[in-house]
C-alpha cells in the first residue's frame, strides 16, 4: 500500500497525462487489493487442499502491478 501512495505522489508531481495515466495512477493500488484477495478467497471452503478459481485474482493483481509500475516509470521518464 505504501508503494501505491508513493506512486500516486509521483504521478501527481509529474503531471502524468495520456494513455498511460490510468494505469500509472490506478494499477499499483488495484494490485494491493487484488493480490491479498486472491490468496485468501482461493482458500475458502471446508477441507480445501487446492486453490479454487479465485486464484485468478492473484494473477490479475500481478498483471495490474506490472502494468502500473512500468507505465509509471515510462511516464516519469518522458515527463
Amino acid at each position: 500500500m505504501t508503494l501505491a501512495l508513493v506512486g500516486l505522489i509521483l504521478a501527481d508531481a509529474a503531471a502524468v497525462d495520456g494513455p498511460l495515466a490510468p494505469f500509472a495512477r490506478n494499477g499499483i493500488w488495484l494490485a494491493a487489493i487484488l493480490m491479498p484477495a486472491g490468496f485468501f478467497l482461493s482458500a475458502i471452503g471446508k477441507g480445501t487442499t487446492t486453490p479454487n478459481r479465485l486464484i485468478l485474482l492473484l494473477y490479475a493483481g500481478g498483471v495490474s502491478l506490472a502494468l502500473g509500475v512500468v507505465s509509471l516509470g515510462i511516464s516519469l521518464l518522458t515527463a
